[in-house]
């Protein structure tokens, strides 16, 4: 089962390329197989008019020269292995358009949401501080005026949790915050992330058998929760001890079997409930 999924998503993530890889490879050999069934076409050819000419030599019989329907019905055979060939290339590279074309689609949406969530952080920042504070934050930001604040985030390791697998580990702000963005742009790319995925840009987390079965995909987000992007997020917690801990969670719950997600069939369980 694992290696079946392993698999699918090997498929999934690469197609494009292996289908165009295949189109390269299926060109030149429908080259090949083309000149090759044109050298098998003259051969029939010249063996129907060398017994032609038998006949009319030795036989007596005189013999009309082959219509152009005639030829066909004798060379067609030599043609199959490189019309088949041909057909298998442009099918193969439709196929790779097509999923190169939805997962630049699935990146362009993800950037979308990705602006207008930035562009309403800025909305909220000029509210709360006015427009004036606003615009000094951003001119600060884009001079590089905040090394001291940038050196403490890269410095600092934080006790971090993650509740879904119940696992601790240390990681700076700026890991997380990386984390978070290449967890999105890998799901912005390949329209589905499972938590192996996820948690391999986390420091010191190791791959579980349960990572491959949970996850967000595409069809999930849009029909669930109308987003295209996983809102990841850390938040501090202070146990019954004293202990600050940092808990490091999606906003959108991972869902089991997300490859095989089925919008009716939820609406249908969610209705029947």
């Amino acid at each position: 089962m694992n290696l079946m999924k392993s698999s699918s998503r090997f498929l999934k993530k690469n197609g494009g390329t292996i289908l165009a890889v295949a189109a390269s490879v299926g060109v030149i050999a429908t080259a090949i197989e083309t000149g090759r069934a044109t050298t098998k076409a003259k051969h029939l050819l010249a063996v129907d008019e060398a017994l032609r000419t038998y006949n009319e030599d030795e036989q007596g019989i005189v013999e009309e020269p082959p219509t152009k329907k005639e030829i066909v019905q004798t060379c067609w055979k030599a043609y199959v292995p490189a019309v088949i060939l041909g057909g298998s290339t442009i099918a193969c590279i439709l196929g790779s358009n097509a999923l190169n074309k939805k997962q630049i689609a699935s990146l362009t949406a993800g950037y979308m949401v990705l602006g207008k969530a930035y562009q309403e952080y800025r909305q909220k920042v000029i509210e709360n501080f006015g427009i004036e504070k606003e615009a000094e934050i951003h001119d600060q930001i884009k001079e590089e005026k905040l090394p001291e604040v940038r050196e403490k985030m890269e410095e600092e390791k934080l006790l971090c949790y993650e509740p879904i697998s119940k696992r601790y580990f240390h990681a700076t702000e700026i890991e997380l915050t990386d984390a978070f963005y290449n967890a999105n742009r890998y799901f912005a790319l390949n329209g589905e992330l499972s938590m192996n995925d996820f948690t391999s840009y986390l420091p010191g987390l190791d791959f579980t058998p349960e990572g491959d079965t949970l996850g967000w995909c595409a069809e999930y987000l849009t029909n669930e929760w109308e987003y295209y992007w996983i809102d990841f997020n850390y938040y501090k917690q202070t146990t019954d001890d004293g202990l600050e801990v940092y808990y490091v969670e999606a906003f959108q719950e991972p869902i089991k079997e997300f490859l095989d997600y089925d919008a009716m069939k939820r609406h249908l369980n969610y209705k029947g409930a």
